[in-house]
């Protein structure tokens, strides 16, 4: 298997079929459809459906195009490495974010962080758990701080707790069931989910956690969304409802906004960790991040108080 292979296959997922991908290489069609064949064939596998209608990928070849993607990101990022000036090199650190570490621990963490290395640039990206997990095994973010799933088969990662959360049942001011004691009162509720849009909203964990345990029948999904801002502007619209972690109702830009409902069947905390993948070294910046967030979370468990709460004095 060569680098020229992988980027062919993905040349050719990219643009659509052969014929596109090998205009847009300025390569010939039938040298694209060689490559991708000798890759199938040194290594029996079939990564098309070869029909009338053009290449589509079979199973194993959307798992393989995962990784094909990645590793060619990899090579990238190396290749610019190397060709980049010794001197003057922009740093940076790929880091995932979950819901509730967006809002407190990491913005407690990245004032001190540029204190320490002011030339560094932390490219964040925002999303739900499995899709951050998903690009710490891609390669695609060096540390990710999410929400730890209950059913994760972590063997290819490392894995530190950081603190637990406590999620709440929120609503708008103003809701007609803002009084509400019991889960069994919303049973004719439509429920936001955050969570992964291409998934079932009411098979996602926030849903399942709290109706199961009660033996209570799954709600209504009127929406599932990957972006917080698009639940909560939802949320204060409409008579929806949502499992919200409760440092959102806290936040400065939604405070008075939402309300957490005081129900008998309280939602389970749940832990919030610090994750990345086991083969891959972490450079110097990535080090010190991890360390600090660790830190970090580690003082403000230590002191009973809310992330955020405090400022962070953390050095290297």
């Amino acid at each position: 298997m060569t680098l020229q292979q992988l980027r062919d296959l993905v040349a050719v997922i990219t643009h659509g079929g052969y014929r596109s991908a090998a205009r847009a290489l300025t390569r010939s069609q039938a040298g694209l459809t060689k490559s991708v064949a000798k890759l199938e064939r040194e290594h029996e596998i079939v990564l098309f459906d070869r029909g009338g209608l053009g290449a589509s990928l079979t199973g194993d070849g959307e798992q393989f195009a995962r990784y094909a993607q990645a590793v060619l990101l990899e090579a990238d990022r190396a290749e610019q490495w190397l060709q980049a000036p010794r001197r003057g090199r922009a740093a940076s650190v790929s880091l995932g974010v979950s819901i509730e570490p967006s809002l407190k621990l990491v913005p407690s963490v990245l004032e001190d962080y540029r204190r320490v290395l002011p030339d560094v640039t932390i490219r964040m990206t925002h999303g739900v758990s499995s899709e951050l997990i998903a690009g710490v095994r891609e390669n695609r973010l060096e540390l990710a701080v999410s929400r730890l799933p209950a059913d994760l088969h972590a063997i290819d990662l490392k894995i530190e707790a950081l603190y637990e959360s406590e999620p709440v049942v929120a609503a708008r001011k103003g809701h007609p069931l803002a009084r509400a004691a019991s889960l069994s009162e919303l049973g004719g509720c439509d429920w936001i989910v955050v969570g992964d849009p291409s998934q079932p909203g009411a098979n996602d964990a926030s849903i399942r956690e709290l109706f199961d345990e009660h033996s209570l029948g799954r709600p209504r999904i009127a929406a599932v969304t990957d972006s917080l801002f698009g639940a909560v502007a939802t949320l204060v619209a409409s008579d929806c409802l949502a499992r919200l972690p409760r440092t959102v109702l806290d936040h400065p830009l939604v405070a008075g906004q939402l309300v957490a409902l005081q129900l008998r069947e309280a939602p389970g905390q749940y832990p919030v960790a610090l994750l990345r993948k086991a083969s891959r070294p972490l450079t110097r910046e990535a080090q010190t991040l991890a360390a600090m967030l660790t830190s970090y979370a580690r003082v403000a468990r230590g002191l009973s108080q809310p992330l955020g709460q405090q400022r962070s004095r953390l050095r290297r």
